[in-house]
């Protein structure tokens, strides 16, 4: 068998008889394998289930099968490839093709499951009672979500200027990868856009509360409660974690469009101040919009 490469993805051809026997004897002498795999004619495929006893019709009901016993795993996708493992259920697949978006999206994930708990455990009136497991509960997770929450804006920054071809530092510094991402924002006119309002803004008192923290402060140690400086405490309003909730989203969104789709991204349509100033109908309404972005207009 070999490698074959379609649209930057990897696949094993299985293209006749010999590479068929080939597949059948790894899957058959249980060498531990978990591959995608491309058969040039679907009678391959056919047969290959014919020699393992499977039966076709059957496995076209739900196009995948599973012996628990041999750890076998075959399944049809509809992106036309066999996926075919012989140790069991493996995920040990990656987003794209960026480490730094990658690793924003996983610490997402991570992250949303932490504000999903907490959410739903304040939306309890139980959690009020500091003895009940309610309350136990959100005072574990409070500490986990700030940890991860320091993460996550690290490898989000990292992520967006590794986007934006921008060299950065090696550091878990909040403070400097912040300040670095706002001057990318503004070197690439990503600035006066949503990508700004809804998620520089809204991350900046977070990134400089950890800026402020007394010196000696160890921020990439965070994670080991390695700081008897750190005394922050942890508000669990719902409102405001549903808040800090939406802000995750806003920001996941950004990442994966702006890999994806460039400068075309949503978020980073520009003219946005102008767009709101617009839009307000009343003179109140607009000297809100400029008290609160004045940075957006002090260039008009």
């Amino acid at each position: 068998m070999e490698i074959f490469i379609e649209n930057d993805k990897e696949y094993i051809l299985v293209a006749n008889k010999n590479h068929l026997n080939e597949l059948f004897e790894e899957i058959t002498n249980l060498k531990p394998f978990a591959d995608k795999f491309k058969f040039t004619d679907i009678n391959l495929f056919i047969k290959l289930i014919e020699l393992l006893e499977i039966d076709y019709d059957e496995f076209t009901q739900k196009y995948f099968y599973y012996d628990s016993l041999k750890k076998l795993h075959i399944s049809q996708s509809m992106n036309d490839y066999i996926w075919i493992s012989t140790v069991g259920l493996v995920a040990n697949g990656k987003s794209t093709t960026n480490s730094m978006v990658n690793s924003c999206l996983s610490q997402y994930l991570v992250l949303s499951l932490l504000f999903e708990e907490a959410i739903e455990l304040t939306n309890d009136e139980s959690v009020y009672n500091i003895d009940s497991y309610n309350s136990g509960r959100l005072t574990e997770l409070t500490p986990a979500i700030y940890h991860n929450l320091i993460f996550y804006i690290e490898v989000f920054c990292k992520a967006y200027l590794s986007l934006t071809k921008t060299e950065f530092p090696f550091t878990h510094s909040l403070p400097l990868l912040y300040k670095q991402t706002v001057e990318t924002m503004n070197n690439n006119s990503h600035n006066d856009s949503l990508f700004q309002i809804l998620i520089l803004d809204k991350i900046y008192n977070f990134v400089n509360h950890i800026e402020n923290m007394p010196k000696g402060f160890k921020e990439h140690n965070i994670k080991y409660n390695d700081n008897y400086l750190d005394d922050t405490i942890f508000l669990c309003d719902n409102n405001g974690l549903i808040e800090l909730y939406y802000i995750l989203e806003y920001t996941n969104d950004f990442i994966s469009e702006y890999y994806y789709m460039g400068n075309k991204n949503y978020y980073l349509k520009t003219d946005i101040y102008q767009r709101m100033l617009k839009k307000a109908d009343t003179e109140d309404k607009k000297n809100r919009i400029k008290e609160m972005y004045p940075h957006l207009g002090s260039k008009k």
